[in-house]
């Protein structure tokens, strides 16, 4: 088996196509990692303090330029859109986890907790 792993590693390193895929590989790999680890420094503190009586947090999600439809509509699946101020969209209703999914986007500098806020279902006590 190892055997075989060295010629298939040889044969690949030994061609052009080989030595494309190894390369394209090592960035994806290398993009990813470099996601991941730039995640993090974009949550700021206390964004996940408080939560609402669901367990969801109102988040302030800011880009480097104004939000165009594609930005609006990618936040949707996260969470409800409360509107937009200049370079900051407003969610309500995203849960723990998707902050971090949310941080992994490229295009996202911070994300803050966001202003107080006042939904429907709150006005009319409805879950």
């Amino acid at each position: 088996m190892v055997m075989l792993l060295a010629r298939i590693g040889r044969t690949l390193i030994g061609t052009i196509g080989g030595r494309t895929l190894i390369g394209l590989i090592v960035l994806i790999v290398g993009y990813q990692v470099w996601l991941t680890a730039s995640a993090g420094g974009k949550i700021a503190d206390g964004v996940t303090d408080e939560p609402d009586r669901r367990g969801q947090y109102s988040i302030d999600v800011e880009l480097g330029f104004p939000p165009e439809r594609f930005h609006i509509l990618e936040m949707q699946s996260y969470g409800r859109i409360r509107g937009t101020t200049e370079n900051v969209i407003h969610l309500n209703g995203v849960m723990e986890d998707e902050i971090d999914a949310i941080a992994r986007k490229y295009w996202v500098e911070e994300i803050r907790p966001g202003e107080d806020s006042v939904s429907l279902s709150d006005i009319l006590g409805g879950d």
